[in-house]
């Protein structure tokens, strides 16, 4: 096959591997060729006749389902290509990284992988994102391959940048360590070429997406600042409302901290006022569209996430949250699980995640 002329450094672990059973995760930096590999391996197995679990955990270059979530998806007959594929399971990270969220990345790693478990693959791949720099980067590795147990590690690196990780793997003997070069024919990719990819599968995701409203009273907002602290009784609130002559459409104590939802702006007079009748030190105003275009995931009554989407409006005169998804019906939903991105159903981002929401 035209693959061993183009990786040869990769020839001997691959025809290794493709007979192998149990679980293969492929680490390495940005670029190195992870998914390639990943790709290369699923392929030859299910054409050797084996069932084949792929979990995608590369959340800003996402293979098999959309962007800023974890995937699983059981290959059990021939395909073309693995965006094709429809994923078994979801688990929401809201971002493009794992950097700033790591707890919640192992928790979703984990979540992927036991819903594939039952499916009862031959064997399984999975494939990872570039963040392995600094002691943050070293140690969600050493953390998530801890987590997931595979049988097998595949270490891609061009110079040294892998050492300090897998020099921590050589000392364990509960998984077999492949360390392998990158191949002269795995490019380096821009990160234009990234966030065109990247903004792609949001759009082929959304593509058929269409708009459900559900009633605030189904579900929890979950993940962010809202809807995790003590709302406001209806009286206290418009109590406050009346006395800085403003329409604060939510109210809730976080913690130590007054989060409100605003129409309109207040002023430094009425956030003294109000902050003194609260008797709080701490307050944090965002306008009602702060939350618009936020991508959220969507989780069912099983803690399940069936399917991504994309905040219309959130509108607590009419207490209802209208989101756009492709999934078919909203019934199911109890948690609305809150990200970090911001984008318009065509993938394109809109600028700096929301931060304080």
């Amino acid at each position: 096959m035209r693959w061993r002329e183009l990786y040869p450094e990769w020839q001997a672990a691959v025809d290794e591997l493709v007979s192998s059973t149990g679980t293969t995760l492929v680490l390495g930096a940005t670029d190195v060729g992870k998914s390639t590999f990943c790709s290369l391996l699923l392929k030859l197995k299910q054409q050797a006749g084996q069932s084949v679990g792929f979990v995608d955990l590369d959340v800003g270059q996402t293979t098999v389902g959309p962007p800023a979530a974890f995937s699983s998806v059981l290959i059990s007959k021939p395909y073309e290509l693995l965006s094709e594929l429809v994923p078994n399971a979801l688990a929401f990270l809201g971002d493009v990284s794992p950097v700033r969220h790591t707890a919640l990345a192992l928790s979703g790693a984990r979540r992927v992988l036991d819903d594939l478990l039952p499916l009862q693959p031959d064997s399984i791949v999975i494939d990872t994102d570039g963040y392995i720099g600094g002691w943050h980067g070293r140690a969600y590795k050493l953390m998530l391959i801890d987590l997931l147990r595979p049988r097998v590690v595949v270490a891609l690196q061009r110079n040294e940048e892998l050492n300090p990780i897998v020099e921590a793997l050589r000392r364990r003997a509960d998984w077999k360590l492949y360390e392998l070069s990158v191949p002269k024919s795995i490019l380096r990719k821009s990160p234009l070429h990234r966030a065109q990819h990247r903004r792609a599968a949001f759009a082929r995701y959304f593509e058929r997406a269409y708009a459900h409203t559900l009633p605030l009273e189904q579900f929890s907002f979950v993940g962010r600042r809202l809807g995790a602290g003590q709302p406001f009784s209806e009286a206290r609130r418009r109590f406050l409302a009346e006395q800085v002559r403003a329409e604060l459409l939510h109210a809730e104590m976080v913690g130590d901290s007054l989060h409100l939802i605003v129409r309109e702006p207040l002023s430094d007079a009425q956030i003294e006022t109000l902050m003194t009748l609260a008797n709080v030190d701490k307050l944090v105003m965002l306008p009602q569209s702060a939350y618009h275009n936020l991508l959220v995931g969507l989780v069912d009554y099983t803690g399940r996430c069936y399917g991504l989407g994309l905040i219309e409006s959130l509108d607590y005169v009419a207490r209802t949250l209208s989101v756009l998804t492709p999934v078919r019906s909203v019934q199911p939903v109890r948690w609305v699980q809150l990200g970090y991105l911001r984008l318009l159903p065509d993938g394109t981002e809109l600028g700096e995640p929301l931060r304080e929401g």
